[in-house]
C-alpha cells in the first residue's frame, strides 16, 4: 500500500505512542523491533518510508546504511527522542531524508510523513501528442523486441541446458569497508569491522546480513573463536573473551599486549596472535590471561594475516602473493606456498583469515571496496 510505513522501535511504550499517531495520520504502520526484523519484513511490506527510533541498537547510522544498501531510494526518517540539532545534521549527512524531533506528536510527524510519501507519489504528466502519433511505430517496435527476447531466451535456455554449470561464486563484496576479523561457523560467517565498530553475521551461501551487533565501546582489530568463546583483539592491545550468546557478552579480558596483534586464531589447543608490522607470531597458553609461551619470526616475505586448525598454521603473504602453510610445531619453516588469484589486484590487502572444514576464508580491502572470499585448503 502507498500509505504503508515501517517503524523500527524496540520500546513497547513508544510503539504504542507511534501507533496512535500514525493511525491518526491515516498511515498503515508496520512495526519492527530491530534492524534484522525490519530487513526480513522489508520485501513483504514494501513501505513508502521507514521511521527509525534513535538511541537504540544498532545505532541509527548502521540502520541507515543497511536500509540504503537494500533500498537506496527508500526515505528513512530517524525519530530523535529529544531535540538535538547537531544529531539531526549528522543523521541527514548519513543519508536520512529528515529527522523528527522529540517529543513525538501528530503535529511534528505530519509534515515528515507527507514529505516521505510525496517522493513516491508525485504525478508527472507529459505532453503525449507526439507519442500518440507514433503509437503504431512503438507497437511494432515492441512486437519485434518481444520476438527477439523470446529468441534470445531460447538460445540462453539451450546454452544452459546443454552446457556445464558454472561454479558457485566464492567472492562477495561487503556493504562495509574496513573488515578486521572473520570467523566461519556452521552456516554463517561472522566479520568484524573497525570503522563501524560492529559484528556482521552473514548467511554463508548468499552472504546476506542476518544480524548486526554493535560494539560501541571498542574498536576490533582482529578476531578468533574457540569452541565456547569469541576472542576480540581491541585497538589498545587488550584481548576480550566473549560468550557465544546473542549479545556476545563480555566474560574477561587480558592486559594490553605490545605490539598490538592484528591477527589471531585458535588451533584447538593453543591461542596464536600475529603482528604483521614486525612479522612476529606468538603462541599463547589458553586461558583468560593468554600468557605468551613463545614467539616466532615469520619466514615468508610480508605477513598479512594468520589462521589455524588442528594441523597447520596458515598465513596470507602479500609479498609472495600466496597462502603459506606452516607447521604448528615449527612456524619458522614454510611447508608450502600456494598462489592466491585475488592478489592479481595490485590494491588488494588481506586483513583477516579463518580456517573451517578444509576451507580458508579471507577478508580484504581492495581500493575503495571490501570483500570476503574463500578457497579450499591447498594440499
Amino acid at each position: 500500500m502507498f500509505n504503508t510505513v515501517q517503524i523500527i522501535c524496540a520500546s513497547e511504550k513508544e510503539r504504542a505512542v507511534l501507533r496512535g499517531i500514525f493511525s491518526a495520520l491515516g498511515a498503515d504502520a508496520v512495526f519492527s523491533i530491530d534492524l534484522n526484523d525490519a530487513l526480513a519484513l522489508l520485501e513483504k511490506t514494501r513501505p513508502a518510508a521507514v521511521f527509525v527510533a534513535d538511541g537504540e541498537e544498532p545505532p541509527a547510522e548502521i540502520t541507515l546504511r543497511e536500509l540504503r544498501r537494500v533500498a537506496p531510494f527508500l526515505p528513512v526518517i530517524p525519530l530523535l527522542k529529544r531535540r538535538d540539532a547537531s544529531r539531526a545534521v549528522e543523521l541527514m549527512k548519513a543519508g536520512a531524508l529528515d529527522c523528527a524531533q522529540g517529543p513525538w506528536t501528530q503535529e511534528e510527524l505530519r509534515p515528515l510523513y507527507r514529505k516521505a510519501l510525496s517522493l513516491g507519489g508525485t504525478l508527472i504528466e507529459l505532453d503525449s501528442l507526439g507519442l500518440r502519433r507514433k503509437r503504431r511505430s512503438l507497437a511494432l517496435a515492441l512486437a519485434v523486441a518481444v520476438g527477439l527476447a523470446g529468441f534470445a531466451g531460447g538460445l540462453y535456455y539451450g546454452f544452459r541446458r546443454f552446457s556445464p554449470r558454472a561454479l558457485a561464486p566464492h567472492s562477495f563484496y561487503l556493504p562495509y569497508f574496513h573488515p578486521t576479523g572473520i570467523v566461519a561457523k556452521a552456516d554463517t560467517v561472522l566479520i568484524s569491522d573497525w570503522f563501524s565498530q560492529g559484528l556482521y553475521e552473514h548467511n554463508m551461501k548468499t552472504f546476506g546480513i542476518r544480524r548486526v551487533t554493535s560494539l560501541p565501546d571498542i574498536t576490533p582489530v582482529a578476531m578468533a573463536a574457540s569452541r565456547d568463546s569469541l576472542w576480540i583483539v581491541r585497538s589498545d592491545g587488550v584481548i576480550e573473551r566473549r560468550l557465544l550468546d546473542r549479545a556476545y557478552t563480555k566474560a574477561s579480558q587480558t592486559r594490553p599486549f605490545r605490539p598490538v596483534p592484528d591477527s589471531a586464531c585458535f588451533d584447538g589447543l593453543y591461542f596464536w596472535t600475529a603482528d604483521s608490522r614486525s612479522g612476529t607470531i606468538a603462541k599463547h597458553m589458553p586461558g583468560d590471561k593468554l600468557e605468551v609461551l613463545k614467539e616466532f619470526k615469520y619466514p615468508g616475505k610480508k605477513l598479512s594475516a594468520i589462521a589455524c586448525d588442528t594441523r597447520f598454521l596458515w598465513a596470507a603473504d602479500a609479498g609472495l602473493k600466496a597462502v603459506v602453510k606452516l607447521s604448528l610445531d615449527d612456524p619458522e619453516t614454510i611447508v608450502s606456498a600456494t598462489p592466491v588469484e585475488e592478489y592479481g589486484s595490485p590494491s588488494l590487502r588481506v586483513t583477516a583469515m579463518d580456517s573451517k572444514d578444509g576451507r580458508l576464508w579471507f577478508t580484504a580491502e581492495d581500493g575503495d571496496k571490501a570483500l570476503a572470499f574463500f578457497r579450499n585448503e591447498p594440499k
